[in-house]
Order: C-alpha cells, then structure tokens, then sequence
C-alpha cells in the first residue's frame, strides 16, 4: 500500500453518510492517496472507515486519529485486520492519546501517562489474538507523536 505524496485530512462528520462516501470518491479522482478521518464525539472511526473504503477503489483510507480510549487493543487490532483483509490492504490504523479534556471530561475515563499508555497499548495490541482470516498484506499502524518521546516510539513499535 502506498500513501502516496499527498493526502486529506478531513473531519466529514458533517456530511451525511452518502455525502461523505461523494467526497471520498472526489478525493480519490483528485488523485490523493489517502483521506485520514480524526474521532473526536461525532461517528465511530472505524466504523466510518469502513464505509468510506467500501465506496472507493483505490484510495487508503486512514484514522488520523483513533482515540486509544474509546476501544480496547484487540478490537483495534481486529479491526485493523478486518479492514484490511476487506479492502485489500487500504487501510491505516493511527492512533493516539487525545487529551485530557475528552477522555476525562467527556469519556469520564481517566486519562493515563501518554507514552507509557501507548506503549502498554501497542504492546496489547501485538500479543492480542486474531482468528479470522489476515489481511493479504501486513495492517499498517502509525502513532500521532508530538514531542520526541512519543516519536521514538512510534519508531520502535509502529510503521511510524
């Protein structure tokens, strides 16, 4: 799979489902390579991304971010899996920590050390078990990092 050199981030939470699936494929003709979907309190991610990657042919499609607190690390991995046995291997998996605000202030959950929650994460995510059939190619997961620790992480236990 590649990402090609430039993609769209796009927040389409506003637009109805048919609407949404329109400006994916408009993105995908415009010769994009991938259209990344944030989650914050609108549709489920995921979910959203598979219909998105069932309405195109050609384009990845990519959570830019999955809250890791709105799921845990075996149904993130089973959906990453999922996602990429249905479509072929379009799919990314990003992830990230979100903020305070949300996952304590919304989610009512409580919001643990950045790094070493990811890491816990991501280490969940590798020894979780997966019985279905596995994508053709390897699911691809990438970390939102904004300072150096969390960077060399992503390095150290994602595809970047």
């Amino acid at each position: 799979m590649s990402l090609g050199k430039l993609g769209v981030w796009a927040a389409t939470d506003g637009f109805s489902a048919t609407d949404a699936a329109t400006f994916a494929q408009r993105v995908e003709a415009w010769g994009y390579g991938a259209l990344w979907l944030p989650e914050g309190v609108g549709r489920e991610v995921l979910v959203a991304s598979s219909w998105l990657l069932a309405q195109t042919r050609t384009l990845t499609i990519a959570s830019g971010i999955a809250n890791i607190y709105a799921r845990d690390a075996m149904t993130a991995t089973a959906a990453n899996n999922t996602l990429n046995e249905q479509s072929g291997g379009r799919f990314v998996l990003g992830l990230g920590v979100s903020h305070v605000p949300l996952v304590e202030g919304v989610r009512k959950l409580e919001y643990g050390k950045p790094i070493a929650t990811m890491r816990a994460y991501l280490e969940a995510m590798a020894a979780a078990p997966y019985m279905a059939p596995p994508p053709s190619v390897k699911p691809r997961t990438v970390v939102a990092a904004l300072g150096p620790k969390m960077l060399e992480l992503a390095a150290e236990k994602t595809d970047g």
